[in-house]
């Protein structure tokens, strides 16, 4: 059923070291991962429920699809015999209205907060657009539908929009038998065959610049090799391990852990000194030997040598 599986974003794993590596809290980085890990429990939500269905016809169905030519994301894909479905999964709490002229979406939270966001309407029509084009192009004879599904009902809609549906995940499996089911049923196999045709034309999610997005610089970040459950610095106990001195936790591949955290918030690049300041170590010898025991690519000569992945 799902020929490309959904999986986890960067982000939940990414903004937690994060975290624990700024000196100070940023709260628009806890507010991020919050978001990152509602959306993603929303997709799973959906998923879960596209796996329950009674299919007459199984589907293809294809998750998280990032189409580069427009930078065009769409979370769920759903390719049946008769037509094609592009979903776009809102995991939003509170109550939501949806303004037709601005193309706005307001959100009041159950606090009694409001916030503003680009309509997710506009992204699923978006969406809709890409695939047809794409479609077109690829001669794949399927007209697109598209929504907007709120996985769980606990959302409130105040004010819907006209053009594109905003339906509940619980009514998804009314909204597809709804859809209109015109003309000769695309066999099987060629179903299967426009579902790798699509997925061909995914390319992957590009790495979000850190330090720009969240504006922190090099002095913000502790050094060294820190907790993975708490974010305290850590001490050497042996070439292989750490223990925290907050929680007496040991962290095996401290170094290593530590020069991803270096390569992900900070440079692509690391030199021997940099290695040397970032990680705490006696001389350049032992900076040599742990970046030579990573088995990292470099260039320049001995003066000017950088380390990459």
């Amino acid at each position: 059923m799902f020929m490309k599986e959904r999986e986890a974003p960067a982000l939940l794993e990414v903004l937690p070291r994060l975290m624990h590596r700024l000196k100070m809290e940023h709260e628009d980085i806890v507010s991020d991962h919050y978001k990152a890990r509602a959306g993603f429990g929303g997709e799973q939500r959906v998923d879960e429920l596209l796996q329950r269905m009674r299919w007459l016809e199984p589907p293809v169905i294809i998750g998280d699809l990032q189409l580069n030519e427009r930078f065009c994301q769409i979370d769920t894909v759903v390719l049946t015999p008769h037509f094609a479905v592009a979903l776009e999964v809102k995991n939003y709490s509170g109550t939501l209205s949806f303004d037709e002229q601005s193309f706005h979406m307001k959100q009041e939270t159950r606090d009694g907060k409001f916030f503003g966001y680009n309509s997710p309407v506009t992204q699923a029509w978006n969406a809709r657009e890409e695939l047809q084009i794409l479609f077109h192009r690829l001669s794949i004879p399927l007209p697109v539908y598209t929504a907007v599904v709120l996985p769980y009902s606990t959302t409130l809609i105040e004010k819907a929009p006209i053009e594109v549906p905003v339906i509940y995940g619980y009514s998804l499996n009314r909204f597809l038998s709804s859809l209109p089911r015109t003309g000769l049923p695309m066999p099987p196999q060629e179903l299967a065959r426009a579902g790798q045709l699509v997925i061909d034309h995914h390319t992957l999610f590009l790495k979000m610049n850190y330090q720009n997005v969240y504006r922190y610089q090099l002095k913000d970040l502790k050094k060294g090799v820190l907790c993975d459950s708490c974010g305290a610095v850590c001490a050497r106990k042996s070439e292989r391990v750490h223990v925290c001195v907050k929680c007496q936790a040991d962290v095996w591949d401290g170094y290593s852990q530590a020069l991803d955290d270096w390569f992900e918030f900070v440079s692509s690049v690391i030199s021997n000194a940099q290695c040397r300041e970032f990680l705490g170590l006696k001389d350049k010898h032992a900076a040599g030997y742990v970046l030579r025991k990573m088995g990292l690519a470099s260039h320049g000569d001995s003066v000017r040598r950088v380390y990459m992945r």
